[in-house]
């Protein structure tokens, strides 16, 4: 790997930016308001991953990926966190070359990190061998000029599940930085995380490798498990209360305080139980939830073949979501 010019990651929370597509017919992205959530997000202290699943990665092209990047840095300096808000791209590449092709061209567009999951079409062929999973992300990292996260997502990887062992034998890698675990497998990451908090694996590695859930609904469980944050989809709807709730977690664990982990339960439970409302309708919902409690320009398109909600899924994340949007308008 060359030139460390990324921004290093630190434990928080992140959240996977949707992709807004202009309701033009020809699903064209819909920069101005992709550049105001980025800004919105990263005002609240969340930081940005774009182009995964929730960005709708897969659908699209090199050149939209670059123009994504490209935005998103010129969001945080108009915040004024483009030196402290690092911004993680997904790739999507079906082989090892194409992924480093794909690590290359983000990293001159100026991402800070990639993020990717292991190739779901031919898992079937090597699926079982865990020589071949763990070589897949271990030659991406040889080549990639940028930092690598491990997307641990079993039903979009063929169902291919890394278990502990095998993420700590990966986490040993100088240049993978992390992973996110969308397996909500709190004692995966438990086990994980005591092997890359401890002294002697940081003593030997540059880089911190961080132990991400995939989730904001059991951030807390997580914290407690020694984990270092979560990348979860309703941050982009109320990142406020998300960070509240990270920074709230973490005082309480680090100073003992027991009225503060209360305080941090409490905001657990608002973050859970509206997180069942998006679960409820699917992840996809969190774009139209944007449209309805944040804000209306926000458009409510995605890429073909993927579809919009119902009316009643649309009502659902009008009255389900309105309890953590009080609060959240009053931080």
């Amino acid at each position: 790997m060359s030139g460390a010019r990324f921004l290093r990651l630190q434990p928080g929370v992140y959240a996977p930016v949707p992709t807004p597509f202009k309701s033009d017919g020809i699903e064209e992205i819909d920069i101005t308001v992709f550049e105001s959530t980025v800004y919105r997000i990263a005002k609240a202290g969340v930081g940005v991953l774009i182009g995964g699943t929730l960005g709708e990665g897969h659908l699209l092209s090199r050149d939209e990926r670059a123009t994504l990047i490209k935005s998103a840095k010129k969001a945080l300096r108009h915040a004024g966190l483009c030196d402290e808000i690092p911004v993680i791209t997904g790739i999507v590449g079906a082989s090892v070359r194409e992924c480093i092709s794909q690590a290359e061209e983000a990293a001159s567009s100026g991402a800070d990190a990639v993020i990717v999951a292991l190739p779901a079409y031919f898992a079937f062929v090597y699926g079982s061998d865990r020589a071949a999973v763990s070589g897949f992300f271990t030659s991406v990292a040889d080549k990639s000029p940028l930092p690598l996260i491990i997307y641990n997502i079993p039903f979009a990887a063929g169902g291919v599940d890394l278990d502990a062992q095998a993420l700590m034998v990966l986490s040993e890698h100088q240049n993978i930085t992390g992973v996110k675990l969308t397996c909500c497998n709190i004692a995966k990451g438990h086990r994980l995380a005591l092997h890359v908090n401890a002294p002697e694996y940081q003593a030997r590695h540059r880089l911190p490798f961080l132990v991400l859930p995939g989730s904001t609904d059991y951030l807390l469980p997580a914290l407690v498990a020694r984990q270092h944050g979560c990348i979860g989809g309703p941050a982009n709807l109320y990142p406020k209360t998300c960070m509240k709730l990270y920074q709230t977690a973490v005082e309480a664990l680090e100073t003992g305080n027991f009225e503060m982990l209360r305080q941090a339960q409490a905001l657990q439970d608002l973050v859970t139980e509206a997180d069942s409302v998006i679960n409820k309708v699917g992840f996809l919902g969190i774009k139209t939830a944007m449209h309805i409690h944040v804000d209306d320009a926000i458009g409510e398109s995605f890429r073909k073949p993927l579809t919009g909600l119902g009316p009643s899924a649309k009502e659902e994340l009008k009255d389900g979501l309105r309890k953590i949007f009080e609060y959240e308008n009053t931080l």
